[in-house]
């Protein structure tokens, strides 16, 4: 008996909790930024709200069929998946293509919410990003889309693929922000500009009395 309590120890021990391994996709040297020129005083853009699922909170995500998903216990992102969402679309708009950035009164707004960053175990391996998209101003909204990048896994045998798939993601992340900006640029610059009203002077007739 104190054997086997002592087996059960060692099998319930703090030796065999999993460490935790924090992964980010932004990497430690962020990439060059081509600064574009302002643009038309119309060519502004507020961003909006940016969110994502509750499961994408803390750990990596994989999808083992259309209906399952499940999560890595030891890896974990440094926050929340949507962060990154939001700094690399301000990135895109406002420092790559030149977009002015709204931060009050009424103008273009652009919403996302990130609704996949995951592994897909089925054959082919690859890794998924998804992103719903909802430009819109006080009245209207002027598009309305679900954009989504698949990125091969090519895996060896047993190795752990964690590096690659944050690798993967990352590129997903990029590619889909990419087209995200492309037509929200467009979708703005396309807006006819703001009719500006002349300041109310006095009248002639006023003038004289």
């Amino acid at each position: 008996m104190f054997a086997l309590a002592l087996s059960g120890c060692a099998l319930t021990g703090k030796g065999d909790a999993l460490e935790p391994r924090y992964f980010s996709p932004e990497g430690i040297t962020p990439s060059a930024v081509t600064r574009a020129a302002p643009r038309e005083p119309a060519a502004e853009l507020r961003l909006g709200h940016v969110t994502a699922p509750l499961y994408l909170e803390e750990r990596l995500v994989y999808r083992g069929s259309d209906h399952q998903l499940g999560v890595y216990p030891e890896r974990r992102w440094t926050e929340p998946p949507e962060g990154y969402l939001e700094r690399r679309l301000a990135r895109a708009l406002f420092e790559e293509r030149g977009l002015r950035q709204l931060v009050g009164g009424p103008g273009l707004v652009l919403d996302a919410e990130l609704t996949a960053f995951e592994e897909i175990r089925s054959a082919p391996a690859r890794a998924r990003v998804e992103v719903h998209v909802t430009l819109h101003d006080q009245r209207v909204t002027r598009w309305e889309e679900t954009l989504s990048v698949e990125v091969p896994l090519v895996l060896g045998p047993g190795e752990d693929h964690a590096d690659e798939l944050v690798a993967a993601l990352a590129e997903g992340l990029r590619s889909v922000v990419d087209r995200i900006a492309t037509r929200a640029l467009a979708e703005v610059v396309a807006l006819p500009p703001p009719v500006l009203e002349r300041p109310r002077g006095p009248t002639p007739e006023s003038s004289l009395r």
